[in-house]
């Protein structure tokens, strides 16, 4: 493509000839000048000295003639040349001009600036059924690409765009489609510039892709998909239901295999209860369409007295490459369905996708997986040089109780050296004082526990190992510098396959739907348990060390279990007492874990203050807040999550919704009884969780502004997705 506009003829320029005549007459004259003085100085004046310098006159006028004739008789027979250089290429210009409009069946057309269309090819002309090829229509007329885009794409090379910077930033770059339709087809614009007696045109050529484009459409709808869908606890349910085992995968089958006939896909199982589908591009984009109905089929089939819903979980893997690419991504989409509590679609084009999450899936038997899991954790934290264990942010006794549990898992595992293992936690926080409490008369964890900013700055090596737990989102740990730090970290050769980091992550929240720039080692997520603390003491117990762990220990894990479960009443499993059955056994003590959960007479007064607030919404949500003029304390979020506790004992109430108030930020604690999924409702709020305990966070707010904006979300949900959840429990 052309940068600039170019003459497209050749000129014989006066200029020049005229300058040379002028100069040359200005150096005779003043040779003629010169000559006179000296005469007059050399003769007396009279009429020879007259004669001799009208002679030298005579001269220096020849002289000057003779080189003003040779100049421009050379400029006159160049002018000559060129104009009929010129009018030769004038005629081949229109004899190819002609060539082109009437022969060659390129359709293009020819506009000044102004956008005004001169001459059309024969082509064009019979695509537009112009009458004839010279026109004076503007351009606009019969093409949707400006003028002002094809001087912009002739003049610079680009296509012209609109650019916008956000508030970061970062900018966003929207290119102006340099295509039109003419006649139904699809035609793109190529433009170059051009120049005609001197005035500038732009040559237009309409090349027509609609085959092209076409062919593309078919090959990206046909482009293969995969991925993987796999029933979630049918053995665990077929113990509470009456019903044959065979019998419930066969039927789910049924729905399964009919349900990919339709997309004229292929099914296979490749293990029990999982199955391997690979369908077209099109076909997903009807499922995307009707938001993976499939998920609501097989939630639909009755099983027994059908007292719990038989549900599947889908990763679908739709990026650009080969097919290995793709089951690569179906199955990182299937873990973070999986994670994230199961009945969900995840689909994969590069960003995650979720569909689906409409029921609380019950939980199942996971003792071979706890113990898998602590074999690998276990390796790894042996070959690691030095391992980090860390939280969330602001912790609870189930963040800290399950660090402590890893850390003794740690230990045993490196043969009882404690000088290479760490608990990055905030030491300052109330929580922590009282759990140090109870570990600080054992000399290894007094230097056990450090902050973020040392962990950062002294823990971080090539071989370090960072275990995450009861928290899956680094933007929530204690210290989200240092996971950076850690994925920085080149991973070691034979690890890089996959871009790996050198992290861990063992969590009971349903993962964040983004994918993590680098994949951890290991992810050990399980959205059904009700605490991280059950899931560490369950990999303990799976352990060769599971002797090891101590009774102050047991007892922090324990702690972390009653205050998740609400004292063993939301979300327990028969797993849950199993796992708090092996802390006894080590030596866990209630009555010691009770004195931990001592509230103080402030906490009480804050309690009541913010029970005092509640409203009742719609017939089934609670709704408080604390008071704007109340001090703020450190335990205000503990009190906030336990009102909301509270404000489900209220009969009829579903769902409650706990405020606070901290200078421009509102925070939320939400909770439910198994019939409206908080997590969806936080998710809106840019939070997140469980399906009957989440919380979320409104920015640049007030308490009043978010409660309108909590109001709304609820009554889009209320309307919309709790009548189709109702409809399919009553199913």
């Amino acid at each position: 493509m052309q940068k600039r506009l170019r003459k497209t003829t050749q000129s014989a320029d006066l200029r020049l000839p005229l300058v040379v005549v002028a100069v040359v007459g200005l150096l005779l004259l003043i040779f003629y000048v010169i000559l006179t003085v000296l005469t007059l100085k050399m003769m007396i004046i009279n009429s020879v000295a007259w004669k001799t310098l009208l002679t030298y006159g005579i001269v220096t006028a020849c002289v000057y003639l003779i080189i003003a004739g040779y100049v421009l008789t050379i400029y006159l027979l160049r002018h000559k040349r060129i104009t009929l250089a010129n009018e030769a290429a004038e005629l081949m210009t229109t004899e190819i001009g002609d060539m082109f409009r009437y022969v060659v069946n390129i359709p293009y057309a020819i506009a000044d600036e102004q956008g005004m269309v001169k001459i059309v090819s024969n082509r064009l002309q019979e695509i537009l059924q112009f009458a004839s090829p010279i026109c004076n229509q503007p351009l606009s007329s019969f093409c949707r690409v400006p003028i002002e885009d094809v001087v912009t794409y002739v003049k610079t090379g680009k296509v012209a765009a609109d650019v916008d910077v956000s508030t970061d930033g970062v900018e966003d770059r929207r290119e102006h489609p340099m295509f039109t339709i003419l006649d139904g087809r699809r035609y793109d614009l190529r433009c170059f510039g051009m120049r005609s007696h001197g005035k500038d045109y732009y040559f237009i050529i309409f090349d027509d892709t609609t085959e092209l484009e076409e062919a593309k459409d078919r090959l990206r709808t046909e482009d293969p998909v995969v991925a993987y869908v796999v029933i979630d606890n049918l053995q665990e349910l077929t113990q509470y239901v009456r019903v044959n085992y065979k019998t419930a995968v066969n039927e789910i089958e049924i729905r399964l295999r009919d349900w990919i006939a339709g997309m004229k896909g292929l099914i296979r199982e490749y293990e029990r209860e999982k199955y391997l589908l690979v369908f077209n591009r099109r076909a997903l984009e009807e499922c995307l369409k009707d938001h993976f109905s499939i998920l609501d089929t097989i939630r639909n089939i009755q099983l027994g007295d059908n007292s719990f819903p038989v549900t599947i979980s889908i990763g679908v893997g739709a990026v650009e490459g080969s097919v290995e690419d793709k089951a690569r991504a179906a199955s990182d989409a299937l873990d973070i369905a999986l994670q994230k509590g199961g009945d969900q679609a995840a689909v994969n084009n590069g960003s995650i996708t979720i569909y689906g999450g409409r029921v609380n899936a019950i939980g199942g038997s996971t003792t071979i997986t706890s113990r898998v899991n602590s074999a690998y954790l276990c390796k790894l934290i042996s070959e690691a040089g030095n391992v980090l264990i860390m939280g969330h942010r602001n912790p609870d006794y189930d963040s800290i109780g399950s660090c402590v549990g890893l850390a003794r898992l740690a230990i045993s595992a490196r043969g009882g050296d404690a000088s290479k293992v760490r608990v990055v936690v905030d030491r300052s926080h109330e929580n922590f004082r009282s759990c140090f409490d109870i570990l600080g008369s054992y000399p290894e964890y007094r230097q056990l526990f450090i902050n973020g900013d040392t962990a950062k700055a002294d823990a971080v090596r090539e071989d370090t190992l960072l275990i995450l737990t009861d928290v899956s989102n680094p933007a929530n740990t204690e210290s989200p510098k240092l996971f950076e730090k850690v994925c920085a970290i080149k991973s070691p050769e034979g690890e890089n396959e996959r871009n790996t980091c050198r992290v861990v992550i063992v969590d009971h929240h349903r993962r964040p739907d983004q994918l993590y720039t680098k994949q951890p080692l290991l992810v050990y997520i399980r959205p059904k348990v009700p605490a991280a603390g059950e899931l560490v003491s369950e990999m303990i117990q799976q352990s060769p060390y599971y002797d090891k762990l101590l009774k102050e220990e047991a007892n922090l894990l324990l702690a972390g279990i009653m205050l998740d479960t609400k004292n063993f009443t939301l979300g327990v499993t028969p797993q849950t007492f199993l796992a708090a059955e092996y802390l006894y056994s080590r030596g866990a003590n209630a009555d010691v874990v009770k004195g931990l959960f001592a509230e103080n007479v402030e906490d009480l007064y804050s309690i009541c203050d913010i029970e005092s607030h509640t409203r009742i919404y719609r017939g089934k949500i609670a709704i408080t807040w604390q008071s704007l003029d109340h001090s703020a304390t450190e335990n205000d979020s503990v009190n906030m999550a336990k009102a909301a506790d509270r404000l489900m004992n209220i009969k009829g109430v579903e769902a409650s919704f706990a405020l606070l108030r901290h200078e421009d930020t509102v925070s939320i604690s939400a909770r439910s009884r198994n019939k409206i999924n908080v997590e969806v409702i936080m998710k809106r709020l840019g939070g997140g969780g469980h399906y009957d305990m989440a919380g979320g966070v409104m920015t640049h707010t007030n308490l009043e502004e978010a409660c309108v904006r909590l109001k709304a979300i609820l009554d889009d949900y209320l309307d919309n997705e709790y009548e189709q959840e109702k409809g399919a429990r009553r199913a």
